[in-house]
């Protein structure tokens, strides 16, 4: 399968409903003061890894899959099952 690239920004993912994905992980994000407003920390489950990105279990915008940086991730939890190696193979992710 061709990899399909989130909102031409160049970053790879399998091109599949992401909510319909099974859950390889979740990360915890990083606390951070932008621009005067304090983001709390987060808890989002993944689907593939791409790269330097988390491709997360939910749509940013219809047709764009949530995205987290590296950079951004203060702890990535991965789930090892071991049905989780088999369903990697079907599904075609990035990890």
């Amino acid at each position: 399968m061709k990899a399909k690239t989130v909102n031409e920004s160049g970053i790879p993912w399998s091109g599949k409903d992401p909510t319909k994905a099974p859950v390889i992980g979740k990360i915890i994000t990083k606390e951070m003061n932008l621009g005067g407003f304090k983001f709390e920390r987060a808890e989002m489950e993944v689907v593939e890894v791409s790269g330097d990105v988390y491709i997360c279990n939910s749509w940013y915008k219809p047709g764009v899959p949530q995205v987290v940086h590296n950079d951004m991730v203060e702890r990535f939890i991965e789930y090892e099952r071991p049905e989780d190696k088999e369903w990697k193979k079907s599904w075609g992710g990035g990890y």
